[in-house]
């Protein structure tokens, strides 16, 4: 009787324990699943993954994935790392979004007042406040 007793106690603390510690599919962190900068042809059409633009590709595309559709403050900073005729590290752009339950990915423009000034570029994105990914690109 005592080893029914014990089996069945540890049975239930074991099945107590997995209970606990099962993940919860809603307190998974949200991750970036892809960054990508993109500029439009002259035809209109979108060119994805760059690296280098032109002084004149005006607005420059920021594409973000997510791996999951619940809300999600996404902020983006389009910095001049170092460009012909500004301060290093200005923030040329930051802009911000809330992502609304089913919507995995956000887009946002960047555009200068003219042209853009030559020199290093990044963009840096946050989830919920944290820094999750930069992407360097240069500008021709």
């Amino acid at each position: 009787m005592k080893i029914v007793l014990i089996v069945s106690l540890c049975l239930l603390l074991s099945f107590s324990f997995q209970a606990q510690t099962a993940p919860n599919k809603n307190d998974e962190e949200v991750k970036i699943t892809k960054l990508s900068l993109a500029k439009k042809d002259s035809q209109g059409n979108i060119i994805e993954d760059l690296e280098v633009f032109g002084t004149k590709d005006i607005p420059i595309y920021c594409y973000i994935d997510l791996n999951s559709e619940k809300p999600t403050l996404v902020k983006m900073n389009f910095i001049a790392v170092k460009a012909k005729g500004l301060r290093p590290n200005t923030k040329m752009v930051v802009a911000s979004y809330k992502t609304k339950k089913g919507e995995s990915g956000v887009a946002f423009t960047a555009s200068p007042k003219s042209i853009w000034a030559t020199g290093d570029y990044r963009v840096d994105v946050f989830l919920n406040g944290k820094l999750k990914e930069s992407k360097e690109f240069k500008i021709e």
